[in-house]
């Protein structure tokens, strides 16, 4: 049963009058009856309904929030932190609509992102682009027919969007640069594996040194997302400044046949000192490596949790993998918005960044969601 300013005022014999200027901290109250009333309120564990000045405003807002089904653990973990933040804010008139595209469906997502402008039904949008620059556009026109657009996880930074929640992935590839090259003190072959954006070929490219290795960062801006092409520049970056004798393999897998693809680089992979997974398939090059059951396995190291990558930690595959709090993300994001657009709070940093965090198999089990 809820305890209400009622509740307080029957139990103690006093007005509600009293009660409420009491709990809301008015004049008029004597400090004696003041104490007994925020005494029994705590007694009880009375919640003041903060949500009353909204709805006496009548104010009802629609946020969509669009991201992509792939990798599903990564999302849902997103998701749980959008819903924790609506659990908080769920008495306030504040509404969201979640909304799953196809993994590496460029074209579906942009037809989503239309439909949500043009319905007119929502009142803000919060969206992961698949891919920074095909969206510029879109959000632009979003943003000038008066849509709040905002960016979750992955950014479109050359557009018009309100903020952008998530993590900064040139660090998180320098940060796997500096594991891989503390994790393989002594190593000369490292392989860098990425995924594509719309494309069924697989491309094994040339070898490069590290010192090197930027010249084939061009290469990357048709293939692959704004993300992974931060994570690359930063992991060769700092390979280039820390140890040029290290050589850097790059290989680019089907993202419609993992599976398939990564199998058909045993032999390449197992010369290798060490891997970096720079995309989010972590899981299906670990059940590869595991299959090919190499003598002397590669250090691995990847991003993100799940709990596939966590007994791939117990089974000794996975090394480390490098987190961003997904959940907090999520959370974020939400109230990012609410604060915005519920409380007029006006946005004084584009962009919030959060924390990287290593994982390793002695602190894995903190990382994982039940």
């Amino acid at each position: 049963m809820k305890v209400t300013a009622k509740t307080i005022s029957e139990q103690l014999g006093i007005s509600i009058a009293t009660v409420d200027r009491a709990l809301n901290n008015r004049k008029g109250v004597s400090p004696k009856t003041s104490k007994k009333i925020l005494e029994k309120a705590e007694e009880l564990n009375y919640i003041p309904n903060k949500s009353a000045s909204f709805l006496s405003r009548k104010k009802q807002v629609l946020i969509a929030f669009v991201f992509p089904e792939f990798p599903e653990y990564f999302w849902n973990e997103i998701e749980l932190g959008i819903k924790s933040a609506v659990a908080d804010f769920q008495d306030y008139g504040f509404y969201i609509e979640t909304i799953r595209t196809k993994k590496f469906d460029i074209e579906e997502q942009l037809e989503t992102v239309q439909e949500i402008i043009n319905s007119e039904k929502y009142d803000g949008l919060v969206l992961s682009p698949i891919d920074d620059f095909p969206f510029i556009d879109i959000i632009n026109k979003g943003i000038e027919r008066g849509i709040p657009i905002y960016t979750l996880n992955t950014d479109s930074p050359l557009s018009k969007r309100i903020s952008y929640v998530g993590a900064d992935y040139e660090d998180s590839g320098k940060l796997a640069g500096d594991l891989l090259d503390k994790f393989t003190p002594n190593s000369k072959k490292i392989a860098l594996i990425t995924d594509q954006i719309n494309t069924l070929e697989v491309k094994k490219q040339e070898v490069t040194d590290a010192k090197d290795s930027l010249k084939q960062s061009s290469r990357l801006r048709s293939r692959h997302s704004l993300q992974i092409k931060q994570k690359v520049h930063g992991f060769k970056e700092y390979m280039r400044k820390c140890n040029d004798k290290k050589q850097i393999y790059s290989f680019e897998i089907e993202s419609n046949n993992l599976i398939p693809s990564i199998m058909s680089l045993k032999d390449e992979l197992s010369d290798m000192d060490g891997i970096y997974v720079a995309s989010g398939v972590l899981v299906e090059v670990a059940t590869c490596l595991e299959q090919m059951n190499f003598n002397n396995m590669p250090v691995l190291l990847g991003h993100d949790m799940s709990e596939e990558i966590h007994q791939f930690f117990i089974r000794g595959i996975v090394t480390a993998s490098i987190c961003q709090d997904p959940v907090h993300q999520g959370y974020l994001s939400v109230r990012k918005v609410f604060n915005h657009l519920m409380l007029d709070i006006p946005i004084e940093q584009s962009r919030d960044i959060v924390k990287l965090e290593i994982v390793t198999k002695g602190n894995v089990k903190y990382y994982i969601h039940k």
